[in-house]
């Protein structure tokens, strides 16, 4: 135990994992909105703690999101192992477990295709990744 308190945690909410090529990777069920409150749907979206943005979309889907578009002055740059990506970005709106979070969602700019939940919108939740039961729990602090 770290320091001189624990905390316990109780699972609200369990995803499993999505069978990947060599591992099983963690998903987050999402409902996702634009600006305009309209909504997109639920998408299980895989978690990437490499990525520092909040929600990566391809393009085909970022589109919905153009409403609440940020000037081309507050695009992101990313560094990969390829070289920098520009990313396009929008105000948007996500529901995470029936609570509304206001977020980014962001696009290249030119090419790629994913749709990852990354470290800017993990900070703001409380998850266990269970490896060993391969499920991605939203879980909230007892009280006892």
């Amino acid at each position: 135990m770290v320091g001189r308190f624990s905390r316990t945690y109780i699972a609200s909410t369990c995803y499993p994992y999505v069978k990947g090529f060599r591992e099983d990777y963690p998903v987050l069920r999402v409902k996702l909105y634009n600006v305009a409150m309209d909504e997109y749907g639920s998408l299980d979206i895989a978690i990437d703690t490499g990525f520092e943005g909040s929600i990566l979309l391809p393009s085909n889907i970022y589109e919905f999101f153009m409403i609440g578009e940020l000037p081309r002055s507050m695009w992101r740059t990313y560094r990969t192992l390829t070289g920098f990506i520009t990313m396009r970005i929008a105000r948007a709106i996500v529901e995470v477990n029936n609570v509304k979070i206001e977020t980014f969602v962001e696009t290249p700019l030119y090419g790629g295709e994913k749709t990852l939940i990354g470290r800017e919108l993990l900070n703001k939740l409380t998850l266990v990744l269970d490896g060993l039961k391969k499920e991605l729990c939203i879980v909230e602090q007892s009280s006892t």
